[in-house]
């Protein structure tokens, strides 16, 4: 029968090895759950981050769509103004022609003195003469071309609008100014003056929201000085 020879002092060494199982149990422990806590974590971030994105593509179609839409809007708006409206005025004051969108509503006024013409046009209908900024004016003034523009120079002193020297495409040996700026109280616009005789003409928008279809219109202007 073979002897079995003990450790010193009766140590097995078993209560060690179960001593390291226990730290090693922990460690993993504490691992496990830092992983879990790191899993719940990123999972969270993706589907936060995946929200934000789904929030973003949202904003962003209905951006393109509400632009695409505008766009189609304004393309109508241009088409429907063509083909442009021709007005001739009466042979007496120089037979002022020029043309303006068809879609656009017009109200004319005629007199012997003073303002001699006032034409008015907007887009869709005329909302009112007290506050609305007019798309585009047509006036023949009874007062000499010098007399009406003495106001704007006095205006240009000021700093209040800029004055430039205008010759009309149709009529290029006319030579007559383009104001620009506070044309009138609280009014930004643009005006062009034109000796007519003894008399002015004046085109005019009051509102910088139309310059274009009125750089249109001046331009299809023409008159007999």
């Amino acid at each position: 029968m073979v002897n079995q020879q003990m450790p010193p002092n009766g140590y097995s060494g078993l209560p060690h090895q179960s001593h390291k199982s226990q730290v090693v149990a922990v460690i993993m422990s504490i691992l496990f759950v830092l992983s879990l806590g790191f899993g719940i974590w990123a999972f969270a971030g993706m589907v936060e981050n995946q929200t934000n994105l789904d929030d973003k593509i949202e904003t962003a179609s209905a951006v393109a769509v509400q632009e695409a839409e505008t766009a189609k809007e304004a393309e109508f708006t241009e088409r429907e103004k063509n083909p442009y409206k021709t007005y001739k005025g009466a042979a007496t004051y120089g037979s002022l022609t020029f043309d303006y969108p068809k879609s656009w509503s017009v109200y004319v006024e005629t007199s012997d003195t003073n303002t001699i013409l006032d034409f008015y046009a907007h887009p869709n209908f005329i909302p009112g003469f007290d506050d609305t900024r007019f798309a585009f004016r047509a006036q023949i003034i009874d007062s000499p071309y010098e007399d009406e523009l003495a106001d704007y120079d006095r205006a240009a002193e000021k700093g209040e609008v800029k004055v430039r020297a205008y010759r009309p495409e149709k009529v290029p040996e006319q030579l007559g100014a383009i104001i620009e700026g506070e044309i009138d109280r609280d009014i930004q616009g643009r005006v062009v003056l034109l000796p007519q005789r003894d008399k002015t003409i004046r085109l005019v928008t009051e509102s910088e929201d139309y310059l274009n279809d009125y750089q249109k219109i001046v331009e299809s202007m023409s008159y007999i000085p």
